[in-house]
């Protein structure tokens, strides 16, 4: 059901506002970090292969600090998209998550933000802005 929910999202449903990280939201990102982690050495793995340059800019992982978020309320639950920081530099990655309303779900991994690579990949900087995205 969860991963039915996570397809029929509506788009419709407007993102908050930008708010910082708190216990709650942690605790999301947390849930998901170990699927966030896998993902990039999977773009680095197809930048390698394929020349494609989504995840290139980030040449490693210092750290995983969620930074920002916003919410999207959905039927079943909320998605959350973050903006999580991962070195010095500023590098950061946007991914989004599903929390089911029922306390006994697990939160569920969505995807990273990937745009072309020439508009960056999947690597942003600072200040760009969290926007929904659907893969």
């Amino acid at each position: 059901m969860v991963n039915d929910v996570l397809r029929k999202s509506d788009t419709t449903s407007p993102l908050s506002s930008v708010r910082q990280v708190d216990n709650e939201s942690l605790a999301v990102f947390e849930a998901i970090k170990h699927d966030v982690l896998h993902k990039i050495w999977e773009l680095h793995k197809g930048d390698d292969l394929h020349d494609l340059n989504e995840a290139r800019k980030l040449e490693h992982v210092k750290f995983y600090r969620p930074l920002a978020y916003k919410l999207q309320e959905v039927p079943y639950g909320v998605n959350y998209f973050a903006k999580i920081v991962l070195d010095e530099q500023g590098h950061a990655i946007h991914a989004r998550a599903f929390k089911p309303s029922e306390e006994s779900e697990k939160v569920v991994f969505h995807a990273i933000h990937v745009r072309p690579s020439d508009q960056g990949g999947a690597v942003f900087t600072l200040d760009d802005e969290i926007q929904y995205f659907e893969y």
